[in-house]
């Protein structure tokens, strides 16, 4: 298997060569060095550090140790450089095609806001080419999220926003109990809600999730493969906010969720909706 991967990946490279580039071109009969994969994501959390790391492969073997150069793609980086360190290369050891780069972030100024890292390959020392193709890094600063922080029961209510096509129905309701768990990351937070409630359709509920971000509350809405079974020809879909809600950091008992309603505007300009969820 690994000798079909491998020339796979060759294939891939002598037709991506014949484009009208500056990148180096593959002919099969040199080594190439390349990013076993294209993108990654670091969290770090708030005044502290994390580490990534990025398998680099060659598509020959060798039986002396060769040395690939990696360098800041600065084009397509937006992150300081006081934030990151890496080796200026790796060594594949004899008779292997790979070998690990590792990504140092630091919290110097990070924010919740994500930020990219985009690295390229220059060289390898046995007169091989380097892969055109970056790998794109996205670092972002995360605050630590214990798993019983904002689980269990709270209050749901409306506050502002709605859309005119509904009447500014209240979206989720208001007034009603939901219950906050866990989603598949620790800052994800779910609760299963009735969407537009007050029209009594027969539309069953869904999950609405959101992320707790150090203090800063991002919606996601409806989570893939649900919807909200109200619309003008379709769903009525929610999403993150210009400007998104909050919560204090270590303190649970209530948050401030902001969302924007109607995101792909089914029916009419969308809008920015508030709730408050208070713990029970």
């Amino acid at each position: 298997m690994k000798k079909i991967a491998i020339l796979l990946i060759g294939a891939l490279f002598m037709f991506t060569s014949c484009e009208e580039t500056e990148a180096p071109i593959y002919d099969q009969s040199q080594t190439l060095a390349y990013f076993n994969g294209t993108t990654g994501s670091l969290e770090v959390e708030i005044n502290d550090s994390n580490t990534f790391d990025i398998e680099i492969g060659v598509s020959t073997l060798s039986s002396s140790p060769r040395t690939v150069t990696v360098s800041v793609d600065e084009a397509n980086t937006t992150v300081g450089s006081e934030v990151y360190s890496f080796p200026s290369s790796v060594t594949i050891p004899a008779n292997e095609y790979f070998a690990t780069l590792t990504v140092t972030a630091t919290d110097i100024g990070l924010t919740t806001q994500t930020e990219t890292l985009s690295l390229k390959i220059d060289s390898i020392d046995d007169g091989g080419v380097g892969s055109a193709i970056p790998f794109s890094l996205s670092i972002v600063e995360i605050c630590p999220i214990a798993s019983t922080f904002a689980t269990g029961d709270y209050m749901l209510t409306f506050v502002s926003g709605g859309i005119g096509a509904a009447g500014f129905a209240p979206a989720l309701g208001t007034g009603n109990t939901v219950s906050l768990a866990v989603g598949g990351a620790s800052t994800e937070r779910i609760f299963n809600v009735k969407c537009y409630p007050s029209f009594n359709f027969a539309n069953p509920p869904a999950d609405f999730s959101f992320n707790l971000v150090c203090g800063d509350i991002v919606a996601n809405g409806i989570v893939p493969g649900q919807a909200s079974g109200v619309g003008c020809g379709g769903s009525i879909a929610f999403g993150p906010s210009p400007s998104p809600g909050s919560y204090t950091v270590g303190d649970d008992t209530s948050i401030t969720l902001v969302f924007t309603e109607d995101t792909n505007e089914i029916c009419g300009a969308a809008a920015v909706t508030t709730y408050t969820l208070t713990k029970l």
